[in-house]
C-alpha cells in the first residue's frame, strides 16, 4: 500500500504588508500538521479590497523578510506562490483550491485563515465548492470565537494568534508610524521602496516646513480614521490629506502660476483679494506635476480643501473637514468639529463649513464665492 500523503497548507491573502499574526498562524500550521508544503498566495487583488495593493515583487520580498525574522526561513515546506498574482486580475479562493489539488492529486488540501474570516465564509464565491476540495484551518484570533463560525467546518489550529488587521497597519504605515505587528526587516524594505506613501511623505517633507507637514499628517491621520465612514478607501483619504497643501509654502507668484481650474473667474478674483486661497489649486497642480497624482478625487480634493464648493466629492468632503478638525487644531470649534465627525459626518462638514465662513468675515471681509455658494447649497439640502 502507498504511504498516505501529507497534507498541503494553502496561506491566500493581501500580505500587504506581511505582519507577525501571518507568521504566527504560519508556525502553528507547520507544527501541527506537518504538512508537504505551506503555500504564501499573495493576491493580485482580492474582491474586497478598494485599491490594488503593493506589486507581488515587494510583497514576496516583504515576506521572505517577515519569514526569516519569525525563523521561518529556509524551511522546505514554505513556498510563496506566484499563482494568483501572474494571472493579472481577481483570483477566487475556488481558483487557487483547484490550482493547488491539480498540483498535488490525492493530498489533503488545507486553506488557512484567521478565525475572523469564518463568519463571512459561505458569501465567498463557491464556498460549497471550496469546502468539497479543502478543509479550512482556521486560528483563533482576538475577539472571534471558533464556535461561531456560521456553521462552517474547519480544523481548529491549536493556540491564540495575535490581532493584527491589515487595514489598521496600513493606515498606520500611510502616516509614516512604525507599527509593532511588523518585523524591523519589513520596515526596512518599506523605507528603501519608499512603500506606503512614504515617497510621498519624503519628497513633502522637502516641499514644507516641519510645522505645515505636521499639520499634513494629523489631518491625513483624521482622514484615515474616518474614511470608512465616508466610504472613501484609506490610501486615498492618506494620499488626499497628505498632499492636501504640498503648495502652501511656496511663494504667492509661485502659487499663482501654478493655479489652475474650470472656474477661471473666481482663480483671478481669489487672487487679487485672497491670494493665499491660491495655494489650494496650485497644490492640485504640484499634487500631479511633483507627486504623479493622476486621480481626480484626489486632485479634487486638493483644489477645494480651503474654500469648499457645491458637488464635491467624498474624498474631497472628508479632507476639507479634517483639514479644520485634526487634532493639530487647538481652537475649540476644531474639536467641536473632530467629536461631532465621529457621531455624523454630514454635521461635521456643515459645521466645518460654517465654522471657516466665520473666520473669514472675521478677517477683512470677503469670503470667498465658492465657499459661500457650498453653504447655499447645504441650506437648500436641509430643506429637501
Amino acid at each position: 500500500m502507498a504511504d498516505k500523503k501529507k497534507p498541503v497548507i494553502i496561506y491566500g491573502g493581501s500580505f500587504d504588508p506581511p505582519h507577525k499574526g501571518h507568521t504566527a498562524l504560519a508556525a502553528a500550521a507547520l507544527r501541527q500538521l506537518a504538512p508537504e508544503a505551506l503555500y504564501f498566495v499573495p493576491g493580485f487583488h482580492t474582491p474586497f479590497k478598494d485599491l490594488r495593493p503593493v506589486p507581488f515583487r515587494e510583497r514576496a520580498a516583504m515576506l521572505k523578510a517577515a519569514l526569516a525574522a519569525a525563523g521561518l526561513a529556509g524551511r522546505r515546506e514554505i513556498k510563496i506562490s506566484s499563482f494568483e498574482a501572474g494571472l493579472g486580475r481577481v483570483v477566487y479562493t475556488w481558483e487557487t483550491v483547484a490550482h493547488f489539488r491539480r498540483l498535488h492529486p490525492g493530498a489533503p488540501i488545507y486553506f488557512l485563515l484567521g478565525s475572523d474570516c469564518l463568519a463571512g465564509f459561505r458569501g465567498w464565491r463557491r464556498s460549497g465548492e471550496i469546502l468539497r476540495k479543502a478543509r479550512l484551518l482556521a486560528g483563533l484570533r482576538p475577539g472571534y470565537s471558533l464556535k461561531k463560525s456560521g456553521a462552517v467546518p474547519f480544523t481548529a489550529l491549536k493556540g491564540r494568534f495575535p490581532q493584527a488587521a491589515s487595514s489598521d497597519i496600513r493606515g498606520e504605515l500611510f502616516l509614516g508610524a512604525k507599527p509593532a505587528q511588523i518585523f524591523p526587516g519589513v520596515l526596512g524594505l518599506i523605507k528603501k521602496k519608499g512603500l506606503y506613501l512614504g515617497r510621498e511623505r519624503a519628497l513633502l517633507k522637502t516641499l514644507l516646513t516641519p510645522a505645515r507637514f505636521a499639520h499634513s499628517v494629523e489631518t491625513a491621520r483624521l482622514a484615515v480614521a474616518l474614511a470608512p465612514a465616508a466610504g472613501v478607501p484609506q490610501q486615498k483619504a492618506a494620499l488626499a490629506a497628505l498632499l492636501h497643501d504640498c503648495a502652501r509654502d511656496l511663494p504667492p507668484a509661485a502659487m499663482a502660476r501654478l493655479a489652475r481650474g474650470p472656474r477661471e473667474a473666481a482663480l483671478r478674483e481669489t487672487a487679487a483679494k485672497a491670494p493665499v486661497l491660491l495655494h489650494a489649486w496650485a497644490g492640485a497642480a504640484l499634487a500631479r506635476s511633483r507627486f504623479g497624482v493622476r486621480d481626480a478625487e484626489v486632485l479634487e480634493a486638493a483644489a477645494l480643501h480651503a474654500t469648499g464648493a457645491p458637488g464635491m466629492g467624498p474624498l474631497a468632503r472628508l479632507v476639507y473637514l479634517c483639514d479644520l478638525a485634526n487634532q493639530g487644531r487647538t481652537f475649540p470649534a476644531a474639536g467641536r468639529v473632530r467629536a461631532l465627525a465621529r457621531e455624523d459626518l454630514g454635521a461635521a462638514f456643515l459645521a466645518a463649513n460654517y465654522v471657516k465662513l466665520v473666520y473669514a468675515f472675521s478677517g477683512d471681509g470677503w469670503v470667498h464665492p465658492l465657499s459661500v455658494a457650498l453653504w447655499n447649497s447645504l441650506q437648500e439640502k436641509k430643506k429637501e
